[in-house]
């Protein structure tokens, strides 16, 4: 009896001081381009070296690599393209650019910084348009990219037309990191400086690192943001497996994070989203109204049947493309499947004991929406305070045992019988608990509602 005392004891120390400082950890996923095949004297046989040894040095801190050497300008923009969509919610995601580029003024005399493919600067790929997909279709939390710019003059260069090397760019997305091998508007002394210090370097987190590289940065990240711990996935993308146990991760292709809740007496195991469904992993944009305008606000202004109907379509799709195995699909959670993995073991209303500890885990009507003003929100607890007036980011709340993000509040989440669980930000605490359901009748299903979303799970179908 004494040693069972001890060990609750001990248990529950444990657990207050997970919940106290919770670790925020993330995936790590790089694109690394290398071009070295230009033509005649602008060629650079180097490059494609220090693409590789990019490359390895990121998979030894843990970074999920996709390399692309000498493509084509489409073939490169196909592959930075599904690279930005497919990145991991709340994950670090790395481009790597070695090779030539240059600045030119386009047609409205604004410069734009250009990395060239070996097709020359006519197909080159446009900075600012890489930067303008991961401010709208990135789900990391912080994104990193690296020019590597090669020595001499690029092909095709014309003083007339603008600076020598890269354009300083301003107005960065929040949390991208953007770095270059030298100052703006100069060039290289030779290629693959970056790649050169990276190596070298013997700094043990990620930031450090990247900074003993870089002669000149431009970043928007706070400091540290990208030196989080990494999260690691059990299988790669195309691999669905069972986990071994409660909290294991799988990242599926389009980068959604699951954590595995184990099988019990009422519940076979299965798999179901890390985060609510975030603007930025929706196939179809439905911002109406929507009160965040953030890219991982989570996804609302949904209807219920669109949502059967996009889990059915993104079965067939995974299936086709042999990544889902047959007896799997996509589907919203049921209400059983919903309390089982907010509960993640625990008994009682919620996760956590005590109610004053609500605004580390949740985003709720508290003192910040009270002290809008709006008198619609006169109810709010002005005692407590998560920070949000509104929506918030997914993930900017400690997790539950599991691992998942955002139980309680942020949006009501809909499950597969219509039943809202979880409470959002316009929710009093007291609706903040498992047991907690709203319930449409038929007449009135769905919520087109900025205070309604949901998230994924993928189970053995019945």
């Amino acid at each position: 009896m004494r040693r069972y005392v001890l060990y609750l004891f001990c248990l529950l120390v444990f657990t207050g001081l997970m919940f106290a400082n919770p670790a925020f950890a993330n995936h790590r996923v790089a694109l690394v381009i290398g071009n070295s095949s230009y033509e005649g004297k602008a060629a650079l046989p180097t490059v494609e070296q220090d693409a590789k040894t990019v490359a390895k040095l990121l998979k030894g801190r843990d970074f999920r690599v996709t390399t692309a050497l000498d493509r084509t300008r489409d073939e490169q923009r196909s592959v930075i393209n599904a690279f930005i969509k497919s990145t991991p919610i709340n994950g670090t995601a790395l481009i790597y650019f070695g090779g030539h580029s240059m600045t030119v003024r386009d047609s409205q005399d604004v410069a734009q910084s250009l990395l060239l493919t070996t097709e020359g600067n006519r197909k080159a790929i446009v900075l600012s348009e890489v930067i303008e997909l991961i401010a709208t279709g990135s789900a990391a939390k912080n994104t990193i990219i690296l020019i590597d710019s090669g020595k001499g003059v690029p092909p095709g260069f014309d003083e007339g037309r603008g600076p020598i090397g890269l354009n300083a760019l301003d107005n960065l997305p929040d949390d991208l990191w953007l770095g270059f091998a030298v100052t703006p508007n100069t060039w290289s002394e030779k290629p693959g400086l970056i790649a050169k210090r990276l190596a070298e370097s013997t700094a043990s987190k990620l930031e450090p690192w990247l900074n003993a590289a870089i002669r000149w940065k431009l970043s928007t990240c706070e400091p540290n943001a990208i030196s989080e711990p990494v999260s690691l996935a059990i299988t790669p993308p195309a691999n669905l497996v069972r986990g071994r146990k409660a909290g294991d991760e799988w990242v599926s292709p389009d980068g959604t994070v699951f954590c595995w809740c184990p099988e019990s007496r009422s519940e076979p195991g299965f798999w179901i989203g890390k985060y609510e469904t975030p603007q930025s992993k929706h196939p179809v944009r439905l911002d109406r109204g929507a009160k965040g305008a953030h890219r991982n606000d989570p996804t609302n202004f949904l209807k219920q049947g669109d949502l059967v109907e996009q889990m059915q379509a993104m079965t067939d799709s995974e299936r086709k493309a042999g990544r889902l195995p047959r007896g799997w699909e996509y589907a919203l959670p049921s209400p059983e499947q919903w309390a089982y993995a907010a509960h993640a073991g625990s008994e009682g209303d919620r996760y956590f004991a005590r109610a004053a500890d609500l605004p580390e885990h949740a985003n709720f009507a508290d003192r910040a929406l009270f002290e809008t003003g709006d008198d619609i929100y006169e109810y709010a607890d002005p005692k407590l305070n998560d920070g949000y007036a509104e929506l918030a980011p997914v993930g900017s709340f400690a997790p539950n045992p599991w691992g998942l993000h955002d139980i309680f509040g942020n949006v009501w989440e809909q499950t597969s019988n219509g039943e809202l669980r979880g409470g959002s930000w316009v929710s009093p605490p007291e609706y903040l608990k498992v047991t907690v359901k709203k319930t449409t009748q038929p007449k009135s299903r769905p919520y087109p509602a900025d205070f309604v979303g949901y998230r994924v799970v993928i189970q053995e179908v019945k």
